[in-house]
């Protein structure tokens, strides 16, 4: 499976953007969270609309630096063209300066609106074609973090995990940031966690991994 590696900045190295879904869970962060838990959900939508239904009750053991984050949440407003609807889990409780964060958020696209799910799957199929490319980097926020490992998913319909570190070694110690994002069939969906403990990329890889495997399994199956 193919799995970068870290290295010191290059100024001739190509450097890519992260997948927008990753940028966009870690504004809503910085933001202090904007979403608006309703009752409503579109007669078509195929995802559960409770977060206890979509991640594992043992999530605390299975997935590193997630000890003591607790999740809530569920489906949410949107008004996103062709989408039937939005399901956000995050860390209940959760602050711009707590250093642990965790967020799930899956998106159901209209499946008789195929031209904007192909879209969708194609934005997240760059994402991988990206991290493929010999040299891969990737910095985004304030203070800047970089990618270091990736993996590309066996669920669904293709995906990658990424972990990043800031790239100043010192500025904000031990802080790591995991993400993942695939999509299956007419549903995109993506994860992101924010810890500060030492922890070693390939480990939180290999619990990415099975994590995606089980969210995939508590959806519906897009072949009917």
């Amino acid at each position: 499976m193919t799995t970068s590696s870290s290295r010191a900045p290059r100024p001739s190295r190509r450097r890519v953007r992260l997948g927008l879904t990753a940028i966009g869970v870690a504004t809503a962060l910085a933001l202090g969270g904007f979403y608006v838990w309703t009752e409503y959900v579109d007669d078509r939508a195929p995802v559960p609309g409770d977060c206890a239904d979509l991640l594992p009750t043992d999530l605390a053991t299975r997935f590193p630096g997630s000890e003591g984050v607790e999740v809530g949440g569920g489906t949410v407003e949107t008004e996103q063209e062709g989408v039937l609807q939005v399901v956000h889990c995050e860390a209940v409780g959760d602050s711009e300066d707590d250093p642990d964060h965790f967020s799930l958020q899956v998106v159901a696209y209209d499946p008789e609106d195929p031209e904007r799910v192909d879209r969708m799957r194609e934005m997240v199929d760059q994402g991988r074609r990206a991290r493929e490319e010999e040299g891969f980097e990737a910095e985004y926020s304030d203070p800047p973090m970089r990618a270091v490992e990736w993996r590309s998913l066996s669920v669904g319909d293709g995906g990658y995990a990424t972990v990043s570190l800031p790239v100043e070694e010192g500025e904000v110690p031990g802080r790591m940031w995991s993400s993942l994002e695939y999509s299956l069939g007419s549903v995109r969906v993506s994860l992101f966690h924010r810890t500060e403990d030492s922890l070693a990329p390939v480990e939180v890889l290999d619990a990415l991994e099975p994590l995606a495997v089980e969210v995939s399994e508590r959806l519906p199956d897009p072949d009917g």
